[in-house]
């Protein structure tokens, strides 16, 4: 997956999964199926999954984020990019 094209991909969030935004601003996201499995994510990758799972676009997140946070568009899109494969590789989400 190119970093160039990420921000054009469509994310959908998987249906069993349940998402729990915490006053700490980090977000629970559990799996629920027999395996019962959670996930607790933070920071920037927090901010992702909120966005994602209010079913916006990844170029809206993107804005989002780089309206927050001072990064580089360079390296916030490796972070969006290894955040969406890892969410890929756990079947958390599907990327078209």
């Amino acid at each position: 997956m190119s970093s160039l094209s990420i921000l054009d991909k469509k994310v959908s969030v998987q249906p069993d999964l349940v998402a729990r935004n915490n006053e700490d601003g980090t977000v629970v996201v559990m799996r629920m199926d027999e395996s019962n499995l959670f996930f607790k994510i933070d920071g920037i990758a927090a901010d992702i999954w909120k966005g994602l799972n209010a079913n916006q676009d990844l170029k809206q997140v993107f804005a989002q984020i780089k309206a927050n946070y001072e990064v580089s568009d360079d390296q916030l899109l490796k972070d969006v990019e290894s955040f969406l494969n890892d969410l890929k590789s756990r079947d958390l989400i599907e990327l078209n």
